[in-house]
């Protein structure tokens, strides 16, 4: 299996390294050629002289750039492709992508994957894929079957849907961690508070920092490009200024209201399972 993958930042790194232990062969290609020859040499995999080349003969393309790019990468590397092919993108954002892969005149096998983790990952196993299958077909069941094979969860959805779910599990996760990030940042003890832990700063701290070793302008486009991340951060701070003003009010029942309605949603069982996880965290840290 000839296995192309297009971009080479840290995902496009990841799927290159990926796609040659559990795949085929690999070749990379990059809109800067010194970028995938140094992805290349550091995978030992080969790089293209342009993604136009690496598209031709591969039997998967799988498309890792910006989420505003895509579409249009996705378009070009169409008329390049052999027939029966599958090209794929990885984009966080759906609805543009699909919309593009439907238009398409080419007799090519279309799928847009969205892996639920980031390049940290060290393999698929236990983990979340979204799919939206716009003209599958043998490659794209061979490609799903290997990544069941290898453990992964794979979830076929609408652009729409997609979207919709990450506005939630991406967009209002991304909002809060900058949020909670931004306002640290502001206030000047903050960094002495670290070192006083208590299981929940600690646990969210950690979350917080990771944030930082992902891409700033891939959060930034998350929020800008799914059209119902507004929705997300509208519903977010709603929720903080009832909130605000509720203590402000000295309403301390305010806050068995939001427990009641978060226990209907999720159960005694999960709550005492995060609660036993929090303190299994923080003992061993400790």
């Amino acid at each position: 299996m000839k296995v192309a993958v297009v971009g080479s930042g840290a995902m496009g790194r990841w799927f290159a390294s990926f796609a040659r232990q559990n795949l085929g062969e690999v070749v990379v290609a990059d809109a800067e050629v010194r970028r995938a020859k140094a992805a290349a040499e550091e995978l030992g995999v080969r790089a293209a002289k342009s993604a136009e080349e690496a598209v031709a003969k591969a039997d998967v393309a799988i498309v890792a750039v910006p989420i505003p790019k895509t579409p249009e990468v996705v378009r070009s590397l169409s008329q390049h492709m052999g027939e029966g092919s599958l090209l794929m993108d990885i984009a966080s954002v759906k609805s543009d992508v699909v919309d593009v892969m439907k238009e398409l005149k080419a007799e090519l096998e279309l799928v847009s994957i969205h892996p639920l983790f980031g390049p940290g990952a060290r393999d698929v196993s236990g983990k979340d894929f979204l799919a939206v299958p716009v003209r599958p077909g043998e490659m794209y069941a061979w490609f799903k079957g290997r990544l069941l094979e290898l453990g992964a969860r794979v979830t076929e959805v609408e652009a729409e849907e997609h979207d919709r779910l990450m506005a939630i599990s991406q967009s209002l996760t991304h909002f809060v961690l900058l949020s909670y990030l931004s306002a640290l940042s502001s206030m000047k003890e903050s960094k002495r508070a670290s070192g006083l832990r208590t299981p929940m700063f600690d646990a969210l701290l950690d979350v917080a920092l990771a944030l930082l070793a992902g891409n700033p302008e891939m959060y930034g486009e998350i929020q800008v490009f799914n059209r119902y991340s507004q929705l997300a951060r509208s519903v977010l701070m709603e929720a903080c200024n009832s909130l605000n003003i509720a203590f402000a009010a000295g309403d301390v029942k305010a806050v068995r209201k939001i427990f009641d309605d978060a226990m209907k949603l999720w159960g005694k069982a999960d709550v005492k399972g995060a609660y036993r996880r929090l303190y299994e965290r923080f003992e061993v840290k400790g």
